[in-house]
């Protein structure tokens, strides 16, 4: 098995095979650095995402999505299809544009 001897750059201490140093704690293996990085961008990207809010019409369609009578519940549910749909047909209409533009 190889060894592999890493110097800490916090307190210069030589760990061999470890992740973390054994004296002061601090990620000495550069991989698991990364991936942690990686996860923690990763997680917060995520949260910002879920903190985001939607639009004032995109909110009042869900909010009535969510009421107790069932033909406005349904009516609701049909307008935000239509809306979910032109808002598509129009994204990919200023798509194709920007895209035969460019070349």
């Amino acid at each position: 098995m190889n060894k592999s001897y890493i110097k800490c750059p916090n307190c210069g201490t030589e760990n061999v095979n470890n992740d973390y140093c054994r004296t002061c704690g601090t990620i000495i293996n550069v991989v698991l650095q990364r991936k942690l990085e990686r996860e923690r961008i990763e997680q917060t990207k995520l949260t910002a995402r879920q903190n985001e809010k939607p639009s004032q019409v995109g909110a009042f369609l869900k909010k009535g999505e969510n009421h107790s009578n069932i033909i406005i519940r349904a009516f609701f549910k049909v307008v935000y299809a239509i809306w979910f749909f032109f808002a598509v047909i129009i994204g990919g209409f200023i798509a194709a544009i920007i895209s035969a533009a460019a070349g």
